[in-house]
């Protein structure tokens, strides 16, 4: 077989085997790449690795659970909807300026992301800027934070890319 020939249907095959085992698929939150019908967020892990190159956390801090800021707002957060909000734990809380990110669990509840405003005067939960439920089969830092940015587009942008699931 003529060498030219031979190129052609060698890249004929490795096209024909990449088709075999990839493809792509639209759902209602963006598209998923399907390997071997497995879906993957490809879009998503693109996001997440050039967020994690470029952003600057410098002036966002994570604060201690022996704060008296960490307290005032895990109670703020019990507060905002009991009975079921009583049994939330913060997992993570991030803060910066006079804003604060809290990764909350709770006992009867799906985990929820809540974005609190301190700016004017006491701490406030942004209603419409809480994160809670799956995001499965997209990864769930990129759909958390466009969600919050889009509900809240005063946050500051730092606390928001400085958020990652835990």
């Amino acid at each position: 077989m003529p060498r030219k020939i031979s190129i052609y249907v060698l890249l004929l095959v490795t096209l024909g085997v990449f088709l075999n085992h990839f493809s792509v698929s639209q759902k209602e939150n963006g598209w998923l790449l399907l390997v071997d019908g497995r879906e993957v967020d490809a879009i998503g892990m693109a996001q997440e690795k050039w967020g994690k190159l470029t952003r600057s956390c410098k002036s966002v801090t994570q604060v201690p659970i022996s704060s008296q800021m960490h307290s005032d707002i895990q109670k703020l957060i019990q507060a905002y909807s009991p009975p079921h909000s009583e049994s939330a734990h913060i997992v993570r809380l991030l803060a910066t300026r006079n804003w604060a990110l809290a990764a909350v669990e709770f006992k009867e509840l799906l985990p929820a992301v809540v974005l609190i405003d301190q700016s004017n005067g006491p701490a406030r939960i942004i209603p419409n800027a809480i994160w809670s439920g799956e995001t499965h089969p997209w990864l769930a830092g990129p759909v958390i934070r466009r969600y919050l940015a889009s509900k809240a587009p005063q946050a500051p942008l730092e606390l928001l890319d400085c958020y990652d699931p835990p």
